[in-house]
């Protein structure tokens, strides 16, 4: 079956997709863009080349962090945690 989990907007560490973003952001702002056409083929070039494993990397970050806040740990403690696993 399928699971549906309810998260808050726009939260960048319970957010696999907001991990995404960044990543294709981070991708997109390192090469040089001279026209409107290369800026639109390179958003659409790193859309498409996210590796699944780095998809994968980032949805059991976010479970992660679920995990710490579902114990109650919050700041240090949860960014120890999460960051151990």
């Amino acid at each position: 079956g399928n699971y549906c989990i309810f998260l808050p907007k726009f939260h960048c560490k319970l957010n696999p997709i907001e991990m995404y973003w960044g990543w294709v952001k981070y991708r997109f702002r390192e090469i040089p863009k001279k026209t409107f056409q290369d800026a639109k083929d390179a958003a659409f070039k790193y859309l498409h080349t996210c590796p699944t494993e780095v998809i994968r990397c980032f949805i059991n970050q976010s479970f992660c962090w679920m995990s710490a806040y579902q114990c109650r740990l919050t700041g240090k403690a949860a960014e120890w945690v999460v960051e151990d696993f």
